[in-house]
């Protein structure tokens, strides 16, 4: 037992040696690595391990085990008779010793060793597409006579016996199938220990690299999120994306979450908002009487007595007319008193009318404004950094500021998509577009609306102290512009064509601010709308139910606890007095 054991491990050493030569390419017995099947010499062939057996030794009580490994063609294997060896000239104990420590130890780690060394080089070589017949017929014959040295050293087979890689055909995963390779990488256990730290150092510095992008990530979107201000977490997230460059993707979802949720069409709208507009009369002042309409000739948009009226006498504003395809209900586009002066004057109408005969269950909202009793100061917001270059009014109202506060009202696109500029106190924070649709400020703090370069410029309006640009003029001349349906003109592709929350402002042929406002307006239906409140040119501002607010205060002293939101906006009404995120303007009684 203890030759066959012994001739086993020298052929399994003897072999794997063999095969370490043919995956470097060195010759074998006189044959190069890589020669043909037909000239080459099969080693296990002509490679024969023999065991003789020596007569006993004097002093050697083992003399009899003496095992002499040559590779003699001559002698065959059988040739050796086991029982030859007198086991009795041998001390019992000292047998028992030997036979332990040749099956237990050596045996079972040599015949471990040579299989996990054949079978690796097997695989590599199998990688490498350089296998070979007689590399695959020794792997082989090596793993089953490992595998058979083991049993017949009484030493049960355990998986640390088994190759340490899962065999190719044997073993299927979801990254790294059946028979072949679906990952571009060698599973770990194929690897050699250099290969195994280089792969741990490169996976690390991998996931370090992710880390600190993500951390990175993570910190601006938590300084956006925990900024000062009203925004929504929604609003702050969408800002945040189009701060860095994701403003295509923003859209995209929008334009999904609009699809997946379009405006419904038809229905009826409750009659009372009609006529929760706002108060009859200014606290502690009288109430300002509607004349009745004026004759012809009388000032364009403005609706007085036979007389013309005293230079400084706020007439009511007509009612506006009804929207194709629908009849009026009661109170509907009836303008009411929301801000007067000390003395009665409604300097601030509002007004409530269905914007079109598809959408009858909203009502859009209208702002009227006289300008001989106002005057308007353009804010920045911190969106895009704009309170940073502009520096000479904040991005807030301050409390020293709320005195004769009268109103606010929302502005433009971010600038970066507004295909406009923005001007103020002498600093050009984006440069002015010649064509594009403008609100004006002048030094006297009355506001227009008009076109750059044709309508105003600053050769020609050297005291214009801030410009506010925002896609192009949607009615001009007292008309609907006529490129109204073309829905790209109004932003991305889809934000003429949806019916979404809209704000446009425009300017009538007496110089007096109108504002519109609400849900379910189309480019169309919002440009009707400034027209029929008597604009003779108007502009798109901001759409989205976050971005469309007006605000008024009756008290005339902008507390924004005691002040109105014309419609119920998301954000309150701290929205302008705590860091706003977009610019706005200020109107403020004279």
């Amino acid at each position: 037992m203890r030759v066959d054991q012994a001739r086993e491990v020298r052929q399994l050493s003897a072999k794997s040696e063999e095969l370490e030569g043919l995956r470097e390419g060195e010759p074998v017995d006189g044959v190069a690595a890589g020669t043909g099947a037909d000239d080459a010499v099969d080693p296990l062939a002509e490679t024969r391990v023999v065991a003789t057996v020596d007569e006993p030794r004097e002093g050697d009580a083992l003399g009899a085990t003496h095992v002499d490994a040559r590779a003699v063609d001559a002698v065959p294997v059988d040739a050796v008779p086991v029982d030859a060896v007198p086991v009795d000239a041998v001390p019992r104990d000292r047998v028992r010793d030997a036979v332990q420590d040749l099956v237990q130890d050596p045996v079972q780690e040599v015949a471990q060793d040579v299989a996990e060394e054949t079978a690796r080089a097997v695989a590599e070589a199998a990688d490498d597409g350089a296998t070979t017949a007689s590399v695959a017929t020794t792997a082989t014959t090596a793993t089953a006579a490992a595998t058979a040295t083991a049993d017949a050293a009484g030493n049960p087979r355990t998986d640390a016996a088994e190759p340490r890689f899962p065999a190719r055909r044997e073993h299927h995963t979801f990254l790294y199938g059946r028979g072949k390779r679906v990952l571009p990488w060698k599973h770990k256990a194929r690897l050699t220990p250099p290969q195994r730290r280089r792969r741990k150092i490169v996976v690390r510095s991998l996931w370090g690299g992710v880390l600190v992008v993500c951390g990175t990530i993570g910190w601006s979107v938590a300084g956006a999120l925990t900024s000062p201000g009203t925004d929504t977490v929604q609003a702050r997230l969408a800002e945040w994306g189009r701060d860095h460059g994701l403003g295509g993707v923003v859209s995209t979802l929008e334009q999904w979450q609009y699809d997946l949720d379009p405006p419904t069409k038809g229905g009826a709208v409750d009659a009372r908002q009609f006529s929760d507009l706002g108060p009859t009369t200014a606290p502690g002042a009288a109430a300002a009487v509607p004349t009745k309409p004026g004759k012809a000739g009388a000032t364009p948009g403005k609706s007085g007595s036979a007389s013309a009226p005293a230079p400084d006498t706020i007439a009511m504003q007509p009612r506006l007319p009804a929207p194709a395809g629908l009849a009026l209900e009661s109170g509907e586009g009836v303008f009411a008193v929301a801000v007067a002066t000390a003395d009665g004057q409604p300097v601030v109408q509002v007004a409530r009318i269905r914007p079109d005969a598809e959408y009858t269950d909203v009502a859009a909202d209208v702002a009227w404004i006289d300008q001989k009793h106002s005057r308007y100061v353009l804010h920045p917001g911190h969106e895009g950094d704009l309170n940073k270059t502009i520096t000479a009014v904040p991005n807030q109202i301050n409390t020293d500021a709320r005195p004769g506060l009268i109103a606010l009202f929302n502005g433009g696109f971010k600038i970066s998509e507004s295909h406009g500029g923005y001007f103020d106190h002498g600093v050009t924070a984006a440069p002015l577009v010649d064509g594009a649709a403008s609100e004006v400020i002048f030094k006297d703090g009355h506001m227009a609306i008009g076109m750059w370069g044709r309508d105003f410029s600053t050769q020609k309006n050297p005291d214009i102290v801030s410009v506010r640009q925002n896609l192009r003029l949607m009615v001009d001349n007292g008309q609907v512009v006529p490129y109204i349906n073309d829905s790209a003109t109004w932003g991305r592709a889809d934000h003429g064509s949806a019916a979404v929350w809209r704000s446009g402002v425009g300017v009538t042929a007496a110089g007096d601010i109108v504002w519109v406002g609400g849900n379910k307006l189309t480019a169309p239906s919002l440009a009707r709308l400034l027209k029929d409140a008597g604009a003779v040119r108007a502009m798109q501002l901001d759409i989205n139910l976050r971005w469309a607010d007006f605000q008024y205060f009756p008290a005339r002293d902008g507390n924004p606890d005691n002040s109105k939101l014309y419609e119920d906006f998301l954000q309150g009404p701290n929205k302008f007095f705590v860091n706003s995120t977009k610019d706005f303007m200020a109107v403020y009684l004279r």
